[in-house]
C-alpha cells in the first residue's frame, strides 16, 4: 500500500496542507520551524488512533505528543495538538493498496468483520473469551450480520477504488476523536498485525536517534516481541537501542528465503559506506556479540560498535529498515543526514530508491535540509520534491525549476537549493554583515539564509535578469538584497519576490555606532585593557575619529569632481576579436584620458586641490556636526576604535559584543534597524 494524498488541518505548525504524494521516494523540504516533521508525526497520530498495532500504541504516541501524561492515563489534553484551539484538527490519508493486499482482505472476511465489530464496541484488544461471549449472544449475532454485509460491499468497492480514507477529526474542546471511514483503520490494521512482530507495514524513524553503545541486555521470545511491536511506531526510539536483539533473532531464526542479516550489511556497506565491508558475525572471546568491518585499503580490522557516528548510523538505520519494514509498507523519515558526510548523503536516495523503495515497494516520506539530498531529488524522476514553504502553502516542485533561473541564482552565490530550504535568501555586502544580521535579529532570520554576495555590479545586473523572469510569470523564490550606501546610490526597486533594501546610513557599521552600549563594554575590565571613566570620553573619542575622516571624504569628492577619464583595461575591451582592435579601444581611452587632465604645473594643481578640499571639509563640517554616527565611514571608525582602546579581542568579535548588548537592551537603534527589516522581509 501508499499514501497518493494527504490533508492536514490546524495540527501544531500546520494550517492547512493539501497535497498529493508520489508511491516511491517523498521528500519534503522547507525552512526550520514550518511543521516538515509535523507532516510525518500527523500520519503518525492517525495510524496510531485509528489503526494500532499495540494494546498501548494510542496512548504512547499521545504522550510523545504531549497530549497524554503517564502519570494519567485516563486523562488527555487535545487541545496541546492544536494550531488554533477554537477549531477542529483533521488529518486524512489516501492509502491505496496493491492487489496482492486486496486480495489478502479479500480472503480473511470473518476475522475483518470480528474486527470491524470488536473495534466499535471499544474492545479491540479486550480478552477473547469476553468477545466470543459476545459474539454468541442474540447481540452480537445481529451486530456481525451488519457487519459482514457492510465489509463484503467495502470489498467489493476496493476491486474498482483501490483506496480508502484514514482520517480523523479531533476535537480538543470536548475530547471527541471522529473516524472519517472506520472501516479503513480495521483494513489497515488487519494488514498490519498478520505480520509477525518483527515487521510492520508502518514504521517512523525518528530524527532523535539514540545510537546504542556497548552491550545491552538481550531477551528473546514474548516479553521481546511486545518491544518489537512498540518499535515500530510507538516506541519508535526503541528501534536503535535493540538492533542486537534484532541480529541475534535473524541469526537464530533464519529464513531462507531472504537474504542474511550479512548479506543486508554487505549491502549498505557496498552502496553507501564504500571502502568498508563485513569481516564476520558472532561472539568474541568474551561471550559478547560482535560485528567486525574492515577497511579495504589497510585491512584494519574495527569494531561496529566503534565506527563513526555517520558510519554507525546509516548501517543501523538501513539494517533497521530492512529487517523490520514489509513489502509494500511505508517509512517515514525525519532528517536521515544527520551524522553523515555530503559525499554519502548525496548517494542516498539513489541507494534507497535501488534496494527498497521499487525491488520491495516501500514508500518513502523524509523531510530533509541536505542540500545533496535535495539534489538527487531534482535528479530522480520517480521522487517527489515537496516544499512546505509556510503553515498552509506546499507544492510539488517540478524539475523545470532548475533549469529556469538556477543560473542567475549561481550568480548570485545562492542555489535552488537554497531557496527552497529557506523562506527566503538575503544577500548582503560582506561576512561581518551576515554576523550583524545574524546576532542582532535570530528571530527574524531564523528561516532565513544570510549570505555576502559579490560585487555590486554583476549583482545589479543579475537582480534585473531574475525581475524580467518575474515579469514573465516565472516563479521567483524570495530575495532579499542590503545595500551599503557609500557613495552608491543604487537605482534598483523591488519587485514581489526580489526586494531591495539600501541603508539609510552609510554601512551596516554606522548602525553599531551606539554610545550608550559601546561606554558600558569600554567600562569592562574584561573588554579593554584601559577602561573608560565617562560616556563623555566615549563620545568625544569617537566623535574625534570619526572628525578624522573628513579629510579623506573631502578629498575623495573634489578628485572625482575633476572627472578624469579611466585608461585602464576593461572587460569589454577583450571582447573584441582582433588584437588591432582590442589595441584601438586601449589608444582611444588613453586618448581621451589625457584629454581629460588639464596641462598645469605640478605646484599649482596641488595647491588648487588643497584649497577646495579645505573648501569642500568646511562645506561639510556644519552637516557632520549633527550627522556624523550616520556620514562617517562606520567600518572604518569601529577598526580605528578597536585599535585606540586597546581591546581585548578581536575587531569582529568586538562587533558581536556590541550587536549583542543592542539587542539585550532593545536600543533604540537596535529597535530602527529592527523595523527596517521586518518592512523588508513582510510578506515573504
Amino acid at each position: 500500500m501508499h499514501i497518493n494524498h494527504l490533508v492536514i488541518r490546524n495540527l501544531r505548525a500546520l494550517e492547512e496542507i493539501d497535497c498529493a504524494l508520489g508511491p516511491r521516494i517523498n521528500v519534503i523540504v522547507g525552512p526550520n520551524g514550518v511543521g516538515k516533521t509535523t507532516i510525518l508525526q500527523a500520519l503518525r497520530l492517525a495510524k496510531a488512533l485509528l489503526a494500532p498495532r499495540t494494546h498501548n500504541e494510542t496512548q504512547q504516541v499521545l504522550v510523545s505528543f504531549g497530549a497524554a501524561s503517564p502519570h494519567f492515563p485516563q486523562r488527555v489534553f487535545l487541545n496541546s495538538l492544536a494550531r488554533d484551539v477554537s477549531k477542529q484538527i483533521e488529518i486524512r490519508a489516501n492509502f491505496e493498496f496493491s492487489q496482492s493486499e486486496i486480495a489478502t482482505l479479500q480472503a480473511s472476511l470473518p476475522p475483518l468483520v470480528q474486527g470491524l465489530v470488536s473495534s466499535r464496541l471499544g474492545q479491540a484488544f479486550a480478552s477473547p473469551t469476553a468477545l466470543i461471549g459476545f459474539f454468541q449472544s442474540a447481540q452480537g449475532q445481529q451486530a456481525l450480520l451488519a457487519a459482514q454485509t457492510e465489509m463484503t460491499g467495502i470489498l467489493q468497492k476496493l476491486q474498482t477504488d483501490k483506496s480508502l480514507v484514514l482520517g480523523v477529526k479531533i476535537n480538543g474542546a470536548n475530547g471527541q476523536i471522529e473516524a472519517a471511514d472506520p472501516a479503513a483503520g480495521t483494513l489497515i490494521g488487519f494488514l498490519d498485525q498478520r505480520l509477525p512482530p518483527s515487521t510492520s507495514i508502518f514504521s517512523y524513524f525518528p530524527a532523535d536517534r539514540a545510537l546504542p553503545m556497548g552491550e545491552v541486555n538481550l531477551q528473546l521470545g514474548g516479553p521481546d516481541a511486545q518491544q518489537q511491536l512498540e518499535s515500530h511506531n510507538s516506541q519508535p526510539q526503541q528501534k536503535y537501542q535493540r538492533l542486537k536483539n534484532l541480529i541475534i533473532g535473524s541469526l537464530v531464526v533464519q529464513d531462507q528465503q531472504s537474504e542474511t542479516i550479512h548479506n543486508e550489511f554487505e549491502k549498505i556497506f557496498s552502496g553507501l559506506l564504500k571502502g568498508r565491508r563485513i569481516q564476520s558475525i558472532g561472539i568474541n572471546e568474551l561471550g559478547l556479540l560482535s560485528v567486525m568491518t574492515e577497511e579495504m585499503a589497510t585491512g584494519r580490522i574495527i569494531e561496529l560498535d566503534s565506527l563513526s557516528s555517520g558510519e554507525k548510523n546509516i548501517a543501523l538505520t538501513f539494517l533497521i529498515l530492512a529487517r523490520s519494514v514489509a513489502e509494500g509498507g511505508i517509512a517515514l523519515f525525519d532528517e536521515p543526514e544527520l551524522h553523515l558526510n555530503p559525499a554519502v548523503s548525496r548517494d542516498l536516495l539513489a541507494f534507497m530508491m535501488k534496494n527498497y523503495s521499487k525491488p520491495r515497494n516501500i514508500q518513502f516520506l523524509m523531510c530533509t535540509h541536505a542540500p545533496e539530498i535535495l539534489s538527487g531529488a531534482f535528479s530522480d524522476e520517480e521522487c517527489a520534491l515537496l516544499h512546505l514553504k509556510s503553515a498552509s502553502n506546499i507544492s510539488r516542485i517540478g524539475k523545470h525549476a532548475l533549469d529556469e533561473y538556477s543560473e542567475a541564482l549561481s550568480r548570485l552565490g545562492t542555489s535552488v537549493s537554497e531557496s527552497l530550504m529557506y523562506e527566503g535568501t538575503v544577500l548582503v555586502e560582506g561576512v561581518d554583515d551576515v554576523e550583524f544580521l545574524e546576532t542582532g535579529f535570530p528571530e527574524i532570520f531564523k528561516r532565513y539564509k544570510v549570505k555576502d554576495r559579490g560585487g555590486r555590479r554583476e549583482v545589479e545586473k543579475t537582480v534585473i535578469e531574475l525581475q524580467q523572469l518575474e515579469s514573465k510569470h516565472q516563479k521567483v523564490s524570495p530575495l532579499f538584497l542590503i545595500f551599503d550606501r557609500d557613495e552608491e546610490p543604487t537605482n534598483l526597486t523591488s519587485s514581489t519576490a526580489v526586494k531591495i533594501l539600501q541603508w539609510p546610513r552609510r554601512c551596516a557599521e554606522n548602525y553599531l555606532l551606539d554610545t550608550d552600549v559601546i561606554t558600558a563594554l569600554l567600562k569592562d575590565a574584561s573588554v579593554t585593557k584601559a577602561p573608560v571613566q565617562s560616556e563623555g570620553d566615549v563620545r568625544k573619542l569617537m566623535r574625534d575619529l570619526a572628525f578624522e575622516q573628513l579629510n579623506h571624504i573631502a578629498a575623495r569628492e573634489v578628485y572625482k569632481s575633476y572627472q578624469y577619464q579611466d585608461a585602464s583595461l576593461r572587460g569589454e575591451d577583450l571582447k573584441e576579436t582582433s588584437i588591432e582592435a582590442v589595441a584601438n579601444a586601449l589608444f582611444e581611452r588613453m586618448d581621451g584620458a589625457r584629454a581629460s587632465i588639464p596641462d598645469v604645473q605640478k605646484a599649482d594643481w596641488i595647491a588648487n586641490f588643497t584649497t577646495q578640499v579645505e573648501v569642500r571639509k568646511a562645506a561639510l563640517l556644519g552637516t557632520w556636526e549633527a550627522k556624523w554616527p550616520e556620514l562617517c565611514d562606520g567600518k572604518k571608525l569601529i577598526s580605528d576604535l578597536h585599535k585606540r582602546a586597546s581591546l581585548k579581542m578581536s575587531e569582529a568579535m568586538f562587533k558581536v559584543r556590541i550587536m549583542s548588548r543592542m539587542r539585550e537592551t532593545s536600543s533604540e537603534t537596535w529597535r530602527l534597524v529592527r523595523d527596517m527589516l521586518n518592512d523588508l522581509l513582510k510578506h515573504s
